[in-house]
């Protein structure tokens, strides 16, 4: 049997350094890297997507969806070859140090689409 890449590619953009006070910039973004049409699945009348911040020791300091993923409706969509589509927001870090960002996109795949970075704040 031959291992097959997933055809959605799920990825996280940040900058590697902030500074306090700043805006850091986050952007996730799904594609599909196959020539063929692909159906996903999300969550939410408007897709809904999660950025957690995560300090060093592992404490959540910020979370976009706050206690919930909101809206429970099931979304399909079906993504040309090719197709990315993209979510943005932004965080401002209010204290220096290591961070870690995890962007997730909430659907029936589970944690299959989540990703992580790192990021320093000076």
């Amino acid at each position: 049997m031959v291992s097959q890449e997933p055809p959605l590619q799920f990825s996280l953009s940040v900058p590697s350094h902030a500074r306090v006070g700043e805006r850091v910039p986050v952007v996730l973004r799904l594609t599909n890297t196959s020539n063929r049409p692909v159906e996903a699945h999300f969550v939410g009348r408007t897709i809904a997507f999660d950025i957690i911040v995560e300090s060093a020791s592992g404490a959540v300091v910020w979370r976009r969806l706050g206690e919930g993923a909101g809206q429970s409706i099931l979304q399909l969509k079906t993504m040309a070859p090719g197709e990315t589509i993209e979510w943005r927001d932004h965080w401002v870090p209010k204290a220096a140090g290591h961070y870690r960002i995890q962007g997730r996109l909430p659907s029936d795949a589970g944690d299959r689409l989540t990703v992580w970075a790192h990021l320093e704040v000076r």
